[in-house]
């Protein structure tokens, strides 16, 4: 459904005259509507899901909405540009792309702080990306050694989180698809160009 209302546009087959006849009829496919508050007015229409290994917008659409033809809702609810560098990778594709970027996945991508306490009281939050060289300073003027002031994520560590966020995704309730469908329709509606068909240009039916 969602490609069948995207507008069409007319594209040059060949780099000559413009007007030369070489054009045909396609689906802009870069066409995308951002959602926004007026489109999705309550959060209280989806569901918090988490993407399991090997799970793909059809095969999620097919459990949640009986078709995986309606992956496309999946992809455009959660602004998914696209598929390989927005939806996590298999855990085999995952550790394949971290051993093919970094040299050693286990040396030290950046350090982050340890939490740090006084009378009971957090005084630093752990997390924090911070430099090599960082040492704590507690309230008394001691510096805390290296060792006690940060930890270092690794490389592997890194790129996992990275990838395991990506896992945190919202469905759209099946009862909310229908209406849905007849928003997207509505929002499908883009301002004309020279690109948009042009009934002075003649389309090629080659």
């Amino acid at each position: 459904m969602y490609f069948k209302n995207l507008p069409d546009i007319l594209y040059l087959k060949y780099k000559k005259n413009p007007f030369d006849g070489n054009y045909i009829l396609i689906k802009n496919i870069f066409a995308r509507i951002k959602l926004v508050d007026d489109i999705i007015p309550s959060a209280t229409i989806f569901d918090d899901y988490f993407i399991q290994d090997g799970e793909r917008p059809d095969t999620i659409a097919n459990d949640f909405y009986e078709s995986p033809y309606k992956d496309w809702v999946i992809i455009l609810i959660n602004n998914i540009n696209n598929l390989y560098s927005d939806w996590p990778l298999t855990r085999s594709a995952f550790d394949d792309y971290v051993k093919t970027k970094y040299s050693n996945p286990e040396s030290p991508h950046h350090y982050e702080t340890i939490e740090q306490y006084y009378n009971g009281k957090l005084l630093l939050p752990g997390g924090l990306e911070v430099g090599e060289s960082f040492q704590y300073k507690k309230p008394n003027g001691v510096y805390a050694t290296k060792e006690e002031s940060r930890g270092f994520v690794t490389n592997y560590e890194y790129e996992n989180r990275l990838n395991e966020k990506k896992r945190e995704i919202l469905i759209l309730k099946p009862q909310f698809v229908d209406p849905f469908e007849s928003i997207v329709q509505n929002y499908l509606k883009f301002t004309p160009s020279t690109e948009y068909i042009n009934e002075s240009l003649k389309i090629s039916k080659n």
